[in-house]
């Protein structure tokens, strides 16, 4: 490669310079591209929840746009159908205010490279540490994807339900091999937050983490970050998420509702006041609460006598008769079941009325969990841990009704 003489890298630094202050000062970002695979058509841009398209011609296309935070996380995909894509369709990128490049791989969106965005290098770098992770568990994760590829294969030739449950349960044990895994990756991601609290992308592995963490922990993490990126919209949705980490566990209040269960009968929290009460949250589409649901029902049948309630709160709020063949199918009509009340602006993924979400009072993020509220409406007991906390939660019932 030939060298630039002096004057075009001085010209070439004010050009740059330039349009970096430009970007500054208006909250613009622009990304130069090439594609191959693909000579002239379209891309489409997820940003929050807008999706737009690009026009590729000859191979080259141009995403430009506004800042809504200091770095602006952008999704670059083959379609604009979020619900129909497969990982090689779509790859996550982050932009920042300085020239940048994209060299997009129309066949494998995650090959793609940006360049010029020290966010996006930040997130290389993660990448290759997850990278060698994920390669200690090839065996599991070739399992994994040949399973979700027979889900796939099985959903497009119309199989009955019965078939696509039997490969969801096949699908629930090759992701719990892959739990270690798992467990290395969050690893990781602490290690990285540690390690970088001035980069972008440590509040973003926050916002993936912070379910996971104890109060004190994600905000620990989260006074360390660089001041700068505290100012935009994925800061003020972190700092409510952490807060939000004081709900639905032990010692605090339950959170309250007031709903119609699947019978169509008013019910309220105060309903149960006086009653030790099981609130379980699950999904007809969750296989690990479809197979503790036994367990419920033996749990039910010894302390209900004694006063204990049951409560389940679905996830199916899209799928209504769903649920009601999952609670007829597992026999357990014998509690009462709401649906959580989740809501979307039609054709968005934008919420609405999250007020209305019995999940969020109780700051849900995992199926199943478990939320145990003593007579007087206080939680006592959170389980969200999978199996260990079917113990716990066995061993607190039994010691709680052992003098009753």
């Amino acid at each position: 490669m030939k060298k630039l003489n002096v004057i075009k890298i001085a010209v070439l630094g004010l050009l740059f310079q330039g349009f970096t202050m430009d970007c500054e000062a208006q909250g613009k970002y622009k990304i130069d591209g090439t594609v191959t695979g693909l000579s002239d058509g379209k891309l489409y841009v997820f940003s929050g929840n807008k999706v737009d398209s690009v026009k590729v011609t000859k191979g080259k296309f141009q995403i430009s746009g506004e800042f809504k935070d200091p770095v602006e996380n952008l999704g670059i995909a083959k379609i604009s159908d979020f619900s129909k894509m497969n990982d090689k369709m779509y790859v996550s990128l982050f932009a920042e205010a300085v020239p940048m490049t994209l060299q997009l791989n129309y066949a494998d969106f995650p090959a793609s490279k940006l360049t010029g965005s020290k966010t996006q290098d930040d997130v290389a770098k993660f990448n290759a540490i997850t990278a060698k992770i994920k390669s200690k568990y090839k065996k599991e994760l070739d399992q994994f994807d040949a399973i979700r590829k027979k889900y796939d294969d099985a959903r497009a030739a119309k199989k009955s339900e019965e078939v696509l449950e039997a490969i969801k349960y096949e699908d629930n044990d090759a992701r719990g091999k892959l739990e270690p895994m798992y467990a290395e990756m969050e690893k990781a991601s602490y290690n990285f937050m540690k390690e970088n609290p001035n980069s972008y992308y440590s509040l973003f592995l926050l916002r993936m983490n912070s379910r996971n963490l104890k109060y004190d922990e994600a905000k620990a993490y989260y006074d360390s970050f660089n001041p700068i990126y505290k100012k935009g919209d994925l800061a003020k949705d972190l700092v409510t998420e952490i807060e939000n980490i004081k709900k639905g566990v032990p010692g605090a209040p339950a959170g309250p509702f007031n709903k119609k269960d699947i019978n169509g009968n008013p019910i309220k929290l105060e309903d149960f006041k006086g009653k030790y009460v099981l609130i379980d949250f699950w999904a007809s589409w969750c296989v690990p609460c479809r197979k503790g649901n036994p367990h419920l029902l033996k749990l039910y049948a010894q302390y209900k006598p004694k006063g204990l309630e049951i409560l389940g709160v679905s996830d199916d709020d899209r799928a209504e008769d769903k649920w009601k063949k999952a609670v007829e199918k597992d026999g357990i009509g014998v509690w009462r079941h709401i649906l959580r009340g989740l809501q979307y602006k039609e054709g968005t993924y934008e919420r609405i009325n999250i007020d209305q979400d019995v999940s969020e009072g109780y700051n849900i993020h995992v199926l199943p969990t478990k939320i145990l509220v003593d007579p007087n409406g206080i939680i006592v007991a959170r389980y969200d841990q999978g199996e260990a906390d079917d113990e716990r939660m066995d061993k607190d019932l039994a010691a709680i009704f052992a003098s009753k």
